[in-house]
């Protein structure tokens, strides 16, 4: 294995956060771009354009005064605006890096802002590596950079700026949305969300051999409907974010606690006895999850259940009168059919599709109910 390859990839990851920053800052009539003018850029509605190169590092830092990654980026930047892919004036060039940059070249760069300040870095560059000569790793972009294209880069200079993250980007991620007057409670669930959306996007438009750009409009129409269904206070499922771990779904199946052993006395296929275990893990990660975070109180919850242990017990009885001649496995499967079906809401919240089925498990459970009519027998409470 390639020792590099997890920082590669890192790099390679890091484009998809800093995509949704740029979205994030963005207005109306804008497009960010990713792997078409650098790593990610933005097309600003006035002609302008914000061209970012993103550096990455899993220990130390990556943009040293000889750093390959600092010089091959400005060799980049100006072999683009000797195309005429990029024009120097009209362009804001950032340099992103997930790592601590302390003093160096870099940073002298950043802060100039007139000729005089970008002169002054670039004789301190020359000053500074004047030692560098051909064989070295970055003869070729310091040469080309400092000695070829000198009057550009001054430029280039004037026009750049260093900024720093840490680790995959996503702390800078969370500090945008925050400004989007996003709660805390809510963050998170939209930072998925968002890197998810703009995940599928840049991948369908590659495989369609599309670039991959996305209007600010496409991003906003799916912000707002994100902020609408928080606004709507719709419970979050955070087993999506976090999904169940196999092994504590197979723990739950084998011990056989009470819920699935009122499944088995019914004649549940082992295929629905998976699916069980799943809706009462879910459902249980979920409420636990919903009252740390203040989306749920105990009273709320408690409602829901006795909503829920009302229509069993109703269900119950019509079944009994209605369908007297099946058999009561038959009878038991029916009533958690019906139950497992049943819409309720929880307070004023719509909660995800595997909270009224694993509730129902929960209760189970205790036992405060059962499928069997003979339930209170089989499954006496402790």
């Amino acid at each position: 294995m390639n020792s590099n390859a997890p920082g590669q990839l890192l790099g390679y990851i890091l484009q998809l956060p800093r995509a949704v920053i740029h979205l994030l800052k963005g207005g109306a009539g804008e497009a960010v771009c990713v792997e078409v003018y650098g790593d990610v850029a933005t097309r600003l509605s006035n002609g302008s354009l914000i061209a970012e190169e993103d550096k990455s590092s899993l220990s130390g830092n990556p943009l040293t005064d000889r750093s390959t990654n600092l010089w091959k980026t400005f060799f980049n930047w100006i072999t683009a605006i000797n195309n005429g892919e990029l024009n120097a004036n009209k362009t804001r060039f950032v340099l992103y890096c997930n790592r601590q940059v302390k003093g160096g070249m870099v940073n002298k760069f950043s802060a100039a802002t007139s000729p005089a300040e970008a002169q002054a870095a670039i004789d301190n560059a020359k000053t500074t590596l004047s030692d560098i000569k051909k064989g070295h790793e970055i003869w070729e972009y310091y040469n080309f950079v400092l000695n070829k294209n000198a009057a550009t880069l001054k430029t280039v200079i004037q026009n750049f700026d260093l900024q720093v993250g840490e680790g995959a980007g996503f702390d800078d991620v969370r500090a945008e949305i925050r400004r989007k007057h996003v709660s805390d409670t809510h963050v998170e669930y939209v930072l998925e969300s968002l890197n998810g959306w703009l995940q599928k996007v840049v991948a369908t438009k590659i495989a369609a051999h599309e670039p991959p750009i996305i209007k600010w409009e496409d991003y906003d129409r799916y912000m707002i409907a994100l902020l609408e269904r928080l606004r709507t206070r719709e419970l979050i499922d955070f087993t999506l974010q976090k999904p169940l771990a196999s092994e504590l779904v197979s723990q739950h199946v084998n011990k056989r606690p009470i819920y699935v052993q009122q499944l088995d006395h019914i004649g549940i296929l082992e295929e629905n006895i998976l699916e069980a275990v799943i809706e009462y893990l879910k459902a249980d990660v979920n409420r636990s999850r919903w009252i740390e975070e203040g989306l749920l109180d105990e009273n709320a919850a408690s409602d829901f259940e006795a909503k829920l242990k009302t229509y069993w017990k109703n269900q119950c009885q019509e079944i009994k009168i209605a369908y007297a001649e099946l058999s009561e496995n038959k009878k038991g499967q029916m009533l958690l059919s019906r139950c497992r079906s049943r819409q309720e809401a929880i307070g004023d919240k719509t909660p995800p599709a595997s909270t009224i089925p694993g509730t129902y498990h929960a209760l189970a459970n205790r036992p405060v109910l059962g499928w069997h009519s003979d339930w209170e027998r089989l499954f006496p409470k402790k």
